[in-house]
């Protein structure tokens, strides 16, 4: 488990920034799934993200421009997982209060139903709780079931639904605690 110790009278950049030193602890059973240590991505890692992002995503990935400042702002946590010297995952958490966005979660085709997304959204809501938001909020294609029911496993609900580059999407948003409840 991923525990902070994280003054909440700092400001968000400092709590972001003592939330994104930690690493992703592993969440795997030994044995069956993969155990998943992550760590935060660099200026090198761009060309791969954006490799990882274009396997997962085609026509919708993100521009090497917004992979870029993904990485750069130091307030986002940009999370990647290497496997067998490559990344294998990767997420970008953007921490704006009250409500973090889980901006992109991508686990490499061949790395898939191993823990990884897992592992990355488990460590997604570690940050946002340690930057104090009260919620954590998701956009996922409706057909991508897999991720979907992961997310739900996870606490997300579904918000709102809409149309977007040819398909249906839906928002899922997660409570994380704060004045709201628990």
């Amino acid at each position: 488990m991923v525990s902070f110790a994280v003054s909440r009278s700092g400001s968000l950049a400092e709590r972001c920034a003592v939330a994104c030193q930690n690493f992703l602890t592993p969440a795997d059973e030994p044995g069956t799934r993969t155990a998943a240590v992550g760590r935060r991505a660099r200026p090198s890692d761009l060309a791969a993200l954006v490799a990882l992002d274009r396997a997962c995503f085609g026509r919708r990935a993100w521009s090497a421009r917004a992979w870029r400042e993904a990485v750069t702002v130091p307030e986002w946590a940009t999370i990647v997982i290497e496997r067998d010297g490559a990344i294998a995952a990767a997420s970008v958490l953007i921490p704006d209060l009250p409500r973090a966005c889980l901006a992109s979660i991508a686990v490499a085709p061949e790395w898939r139903r191993r823990g990884l997304g897992h592992a990355l959204v488990r460590d997604a809501i570690a940050r946002a709780r340690a930057a104090s938001a009260r919620w954590l909020a998701l956009e996922v294609d409706r057909a991508n079931r897999g991720a979907v029911g992961l997310y739900r496993r996870e606490g997300f609900a579904v918000s709102r639904r809409f149309w977007e580059d040819g398909c249906w999407r839906q928002e899922m948003l997660r409570r994380l605690g704060g004045a709201c409840g628990v």
